[in-house]
């Protein structure tokens, strides 16, 4: 049985499992890499922080200096420390059941929210310019009226502005009770006797009703009246007659004077129409001009025609004038000059007798 940890040094190191709080990881690579196949190295503390263990080792063994290490080297040294998973996992200061690390702020896009704080305020303002409007009340628009109407005055208003027709008579017998029985006594009906009157009472009522002639047969009345009336005829019958009469008149006095005939005003768009289009031919350019001339009208080009033509016959005359006989230089001059005139008279004769006659623009 092992009663503690054991005293014996040699080259045979004791088991680490049985006491591993008294035996901390050794300084060399191999015992490095035992404690590290043991899972020693997450109860080990570093090597300038265990004095104690040192304590409980065999006191033969002296306290030796920490180890120095080159930076090409402390990749190994993190290695055996930390082991491979935990120099993966980084769990340096970290407990796994603690609290998540706090989140990362996220950068806030302030651009963004003033856009939408901008579009939010329209949009609120807009709402309330509309419940404004629906809260006020919408003035009237008032209807189109052409100009050439403005100074017309309505016939209504000039209606209403006149004074009220005197009455028709007629009119204030229209359905008046008995107003259409005619000549003749106005039928009425006999006062119906009462029951208290004795009999002596309702003979002397009869009699005096015949005195009076109000004892009348309406059905002999009614039929006389029948028999005397004229003839009537309802108004709207009438108005109908006479305004298919109107039409009639109106369409044979159309068939008599227009039916057939153009109107004058498409025979004046006619010519109009016709003067236009001359008018476009003659300012049309002619594709036959050269470029850089224009044609010469042709009231300018007869008269420059006529005009040659006169000058021909002049100087012809003069040259028939002159002596056949030329001694004289003056007169040999005179002659070669009205034929040098002539010649170019000829020329241009000839120039202006074309139909079309075209003459250079000054650039």
């Amino acid at each position: 049985m092992c009663e503690g940890p054991s005293r014996i040094s040699g080259p045979i190191p004791p088991d680490p499992t049985l006491f591993p709080e008294y035996y901390r990881r050794p300084f060399s690579a191999r015992g490095r890499l035992e404690g590290n196949a043991q899972r020693l190295d997450f109860t080990s503390l570093p090597l300038d922080s265990a004095p104690s263990s040192r304590r409980a080792l065999s006191s033969t063994h002296q306290p030796q200096p920490a180890p120095r290490i080159r930076p090409s080297g402390r990749d190994f040294l993190d290695k055996g420390q930390r082991g491979t998973l935990g120099l993966l996992l980084r769990l340096d200061g970290l407990t796994l059941g603690g609290d998540l690390p706090a989140k990362r702020k996220e950068s806030k896009d302030h651009e963004k929210e003033n856009v939408r704080r901008i579009k939010e305020i329209q949009k609120k303002c807009k709402e309330r310019e509309r419940a404004q409007e629906h809260r006020q009340p919408k003035p009237v628009k008032a209807l189109w009226k052409s100009q050439k109407y403005e100074n017309v005055e309505s016939k209504v208003k000039a209606k209403l502005q006149e004074g009220s027709p005197p009455p028709n008579p007629e009119a204030l017998k229209f359905l008046r009770a008995y107003s259409r029985c005619g000549p003749g006594i106005r039928p009425s009906r006999p006062l119906s006797p009462s029951s208290a009157c004795t009999k002596s009472g309702a003979e002397a009522l009869q009699s005096q009703i015949q005195v009076e002639g109000r004892s009348i047969d309406f059905i002999k009345h009614n039929a006389l009246n029948a028999r005397r009336a004229p003839l009537r005829r309802s108004h709207s019958l009438q108005a109908l007659t006479e305004l298919l009469g109107q039409k009639q008149r109106e369409q044979e006095e159309y068939n008599a004077k227009q039916k057939g005939h153009v109107p004058q005003y498409l025979l004046e768009r006619k010519e109009q129409w016709r003067r236009q289009m001359e008018e476009q031919l003659r300012s049309r350019p002619d594709p036959d001009t050269p470029p850089g001339h224009t044609m010469m009208p042709e009231g300018q080009r007869l008269e420059m025609l006529s005009n040659l033509k006169q000058s021909q016959e002049q100087m012809i005359k003069d040259l028939m004038m002159l002596p056949m006989r030329a001694d004289n230089l003056s007169i040999q001059k005179r002659r070669a000059e009205l034929e040098r005139n002539l010649s170019q008279i000829e020329e241009a004769l000839r120039i202006f007798s074309r139909p079309k006659v075209f003459i250079k623009m000054d650039s």
